[in-house]
């Protein structure tokens, strides 16, 4: 059995020792060399990520599919919006959260929405228009390009998954959206291990699987 081969075995037994109430989160495919969440991970994982990203809140989450049916609201504007999680870097104590938008992108009521660009919105200006109005209101960190919206900034200090962590080490997961869960992969498989066993608050060995 090639060295590969074992360490995907030792995450396969990872994940099966996970607490009772975890173990339906997360699940290994060592075919396909890929880690999976569930979506209620993935969304509780997420709510901790942007909770410190002003001005922006997460409202009502759904999903779907393909992708997440989320209301938020930014600077005062009030968004529904389609996102599917692309892609997760962590490296020299920052993030880049890249979340695709190939469904709706839709501004809802605001009390900050003037007329003259509800009307330019109203008559067919579509995601192009938006984008102009984003544009406008995005708070550092935060942006859309159309097609995917970005979100950057500063790991906290302290905490599971700190700022230290990643100042001289970097990790890298794609992610795709299924109707199960999300499906993680990464180069630095037992550096993602360890991020898993942080951002659960599982009190498990740090010693990455097969080592």
């Amino acid at each position: 059995m090639s060295g590969a081969s074992r360490w995907w075995d030792s995450a396969r037994e990872w994940a099966g020792k996970l607490p009772v109430g975890l173990a339906g989160d997360v699940s290994v495919d060592v075919a396909r060399k890929r880690l999976r969440l569930s979506h209620a991970r993935v969304e509780a994982i997420t709510r901790r990520v942007l909770r410190d990203v002003r001005p922006l809140t997460l409202g009502d989450w759904a999903h779907l599919p393909k992708t997440y049916d989320v209301r938020l609201a930014v600077s005062g504007w009030k968004l529904r919006v389609e996102v599917a999680l692309e892609r997760l870097e962590l490296v020299s104590g920052r993030y880049h959260l890249t979340l695709l938008t190939p469904g709706r992108v839709d501004l809802e009521e605001s009390k900050m929405a003037s007329a003259l660009v509800q009307g330019v919105l109203r008559v067919g200006g579509g995601k192009a228009a938006l984008r102009t109005v984003l544009d406008q209101v995005m708070p550092e960190g935060l942006s859309w390009d159309g097609q995917r919206f970005r979100v950057s900034g500063a790991l906290p200090k302290e905490g599971a998954v700190s700022a230290r962590l990643f100042e001289s080490s970097s990790l890298l997961m794609n992610a795709e959206h299924e109707p199960e869960g999300v499906w993680l992969s990464a180069e630095a498989w037992p550096g993602l291990v360890d991020l898993m066993q942080a951002v659960l608050s599982v009190d498990l060995p740090r010693k990455p699987p097969g080592t």
